[in-house]
């Protein structure tokens, strides 16, 4: 039997556990519910954890909600890794246009964790916790599109992919607001080739 301090201890502090569970608690909320329905209670079910650690591990209900979506975006960086490896071997621009297709086709399944990216997205400016999650996740993004797009890891490569990971982010959110722009290989290669030729004009 614990002694009294250590019996006390036990249930005031969550175990370390629970907070891997508290990630794919929230993931799995992500798959389900419209963001403004995720609450701290759901979570905590969904994780099958104690709703006090939410707070022990990661501050705050919206700390634990940036957390699970940078793993959510780390996750579907890895399938589309996996999936481009897959492919044939082709050049830098090949593998743009394939990692196009592949992200059109996840962001079907994705939809959830795309709601919740603009939802932080809209909310960053007012949340240093949450600029710094987002922050370290695009850096840490900004290298890994570099090495998988074979870009080169120098300034002008992680700054090429940059711009490729704004240009996916801009394309999805119109896509997503229902405009009549296509998260497609097809609308990405000709606008890329009539940018190139504008700029080979200047």
């Amino acid at each position: 039997m614990l002694p009294p301090t250590a019996a006390i201890y036990a249930v005031l502090v969550p175990q370390r556990s629970n907070r891997n569970a508290l990630i794919e608690g929230t993931l799995r909320c992500f798959a389900s519910l419209p963001i403004s329905e995720i609450t701290a209670r759901e979570i905590a079910d969904r994780a099958e954890a104690n709703l006090a650690s939410i707070g022990y591990h990661f501050g705050s209900k919206d700390a634990l909600i940036a957390h699970a979506m940078a793993e959510g975006f780390k996750r579907w960086l890895a399938e589309l890794t996996a999936e481009l490896a897959g492919l044939p071997e082709s050049n830098a621009a090949s593998r743009l246009f394939n990692a196009t297709q592949i992200l059109q086709e996840g962001a079907r399944r994705h939809r959830g964790l795309i709601s919740a990216f603009l939802s932080a997205i809209a909310a960053a400016p007012h949340d240093h916790q949450l600029r710094q999650i987002l922050g370290d996740e695009y850096s840490n993004s900004r290298q890994e599109v570099a090495s998988l797009l074979e870009l080169g890891d120098d300034d002008d490569g992680h700054n090429a992919a940059a711009l490729v990971l704004a240009a996916f982010d801009g394309l999805l959110i119109q896509a997503l607001i229902g405009g009549d722009i296509r998260l497609q290989s097809d609308v990405l290669q000709g606008g890329l080739t009539r940018l190139a030729a504008v700029f080979a004009q200047a």
